[in-house]
């Protein structure tokens, strides 16, 4: 049996996928069709639709597209016009092929004609020029026409290169300019002789000045000059080894005026002085920046290390699994700990014997070696009684804690107590759909829902699902509340309006 739908079904733009449209071997009857609806008639394959007006001034089933559109093709070649295919009442995909003039090549002469893109017919222009031909440089096509192509010829020319490697007071020949005429062509070269200088370069030799650290350039023209090379006072010091050497070195105090930067390991062995390393170090009231955690007793330590030294015990260490016992607080494979170390409660379980819930704390009593196997006198246990709700058939014997609750659906006491709180309607109704009015091709049926579910009930509350009541079949009425206390139940087409042929089953919510 077909669903029962009595309005009409909005898909909201989305596709009807794989539907059949209604097969039948003849026309329904007039008291059985709408204008606009539709079925494939099987016993001549045609898709019928019922109209208004079927031809004769009155509404009937015609064939789609028998009133309108095109049902068959018919095209002939003309004298003129050429079809590719010509067709006599072709139904379906119908071509044509490729049209054509049927116009031939002839001989041309003064009364022939021609079809300009103005779309009139003009006679060919004659006169006395019957060939165009080309001359230097220029080439033609179609030098007798109708239409000669005149072209400048490709011009060819071979570069040539040389080499030359002149040397001082000789000469080479450049090209200074190119002149060109309007049309491209070279008019003019000029070329221009270039003479190189003299040369005039002086050559030194490297001797050893007298004295000092200087040493003296000797030129092969002009005297001689010599050039000291000194050292800085605090940071370089330079002396003469030898007539052939000079030595370069740090002075035995050395002042630094900027940043220095240190690669690997610094290293010192003088005593005595104030910035030496077996002696204080002054750092002119600046930080010592990047020091790294100290390991060894006689290591240094950064400002992070001080800070947790100097907060000594009593450190938070984390939360704590009591299912699991982890960390490890009992056992043979306990962690080390410090006097007031101390844990939270994270996972419900038992520690020692004692039962521990989320939100409780252990604290250490004393400094506890690891694996040591401590007992539970090591540890102070405190309860913090945020305990998780528990369920019970009473008050008195159900565990109070910490849960949440929807306020819509549970009351709560101020003892802790959880209770579902009545619920307005548990179960749905159903009532039988009576004193329908029909208006404008549709019958409305309207229901109180304040008489169903009492006052203050809301139709927008409200879900309804619709059965013809003889046969039990669920039908798909239009269903909407006007938002106060009713509901309309709208059926198209009309429907029988007698008590109890449909039941609407309304839910509230």
């Amino acid at each position: 049996m077909a669903i029962n739908f009595l309005n009409t079904v909005d898909l909201n733009k989305n596709s009807l996928d794989n539907a059949r449209i209604q097969n039948l071997g003849a026309d329904p009857s007039a008291a059985n069709s709408s204008i606009g609806q539709i079925y494939f008639n099987t016993g001549i394959d045609t898709l019928k639709q019922y109209v208004s007006d079927n031809g004769s001034g009155n509404p009937g089933w015609v064939e789609v597209g028998a009133t309108s559109g095109v049902e068959t093709f018919t095209n002939t070649s003309g004298t003129y016009v050429a079809f590719g295919s010509d067709n006599a009442s072709a139904i379906g995909d119908v071509t044509v092929g490729t049209v054509d003039l049927t116009a031939v090549d002839g001989t041309s002469s003064a009364a022939d004609r021609f079809l300009t893109k103005n779309n009139k017919w003009a006679t060919i222009p004659f006169g006395d020029i019957t060939e165009v031909q080309g001359g230097t440089y220029i080439s033609v096509t179609n030098q007798t026409g109708p239409v000669p192509i005149v072209n400048h010829d490709a011009t060819t020319r071979t570069n040539t290169t040389s080499t030359a490697t002149p040397g001082y007071g000789s000469t080479f020949t450049a090209l200074d300019s190119v002149t060109t005429n309007a049309t491209g062509h070279v008019t003019a070269v000029n070329t221009k002789t270039v003479t190189i200088p003299a040369s005039d370069d002086t050559t030194y030799d490297l001797l050893t000045a007298p004295t000092g650290t200087a040493i003296r350039l000797d030129p092969s023209t002009g005297t001689n000059d010599d050039v000291t090379i000194s050292g800085t006072t605090g940071q370089i010091a330079l002396t003469r080894i030898s007539a052939s050497e000079l030595r370069v070195a740090l002075t035995s105090n050395v002042t630094i005026t900027n940043d220095l930067t240190v690669e690997g390991e610094i290293e010192q062995t003088s005593t005595g002085n104030e910035n030496s390393f077996n002696s204080p170090l002054n750092m002119n009231n600046t930080k010592l920046l990047g020091v790294a955690t100290g390991t060894a007793g006689t290591d240094g330590v950064n400002l992070a290390q001080v800070e947790l030294l100097v907060a000594g015990v009593g450190v938070f260490q984390g939360s704590y699994n009591a299912a699991t016992n982890s960390p490890a607080l009992e056992g043979a494979s306990n962690v080390a700990l410090d006097q007031g170390d101390y844990f939270v409660v994270s996972v419900s379980g038992s520690f020692l014997g004692e039962a521990l819930e989320p939100g409780d704390f252990i604290f250490a009593n004393n400094a506890i070696a690891a694996n040591s196997t401590p007992a539970l006198s090591n540890y102070t246990v405190v309860q913090s009684d945020d305990n998780v709700a528990g369920a019970g058939a009473t008050d008195g014997a159900t565990q109070k804690g910490v849960s949440g609750f929807d306020s819509e659906n549970f009351t709560v006491s101020t003892n802790g107590w959880v209770q579902l709180k009545p619920q307005s309607n548990p179960y749905a109704k159903k009532i039988a759909l009576t004193g329908g009015v029909d208006s404008g091709g549709q019958t409305t049926f309207t229901v109180n829902i304040v008489t169903m579910f009492g006052v203050g009930a809301l139709a927008a509350n409200c879900i309804a699902t619709v059965k013809e009541t003889a046969s039990n079949l669920i039908v798909y009425p239009e269903v909407t509340g006007n938002g106060t206390g009713s509901l309309e139940f709208k059926f198209i087409p009309v429907v029988s309006t007698s008590a109890g042929f449909y039941t609407a089953y309304v839910s509230y919510i």
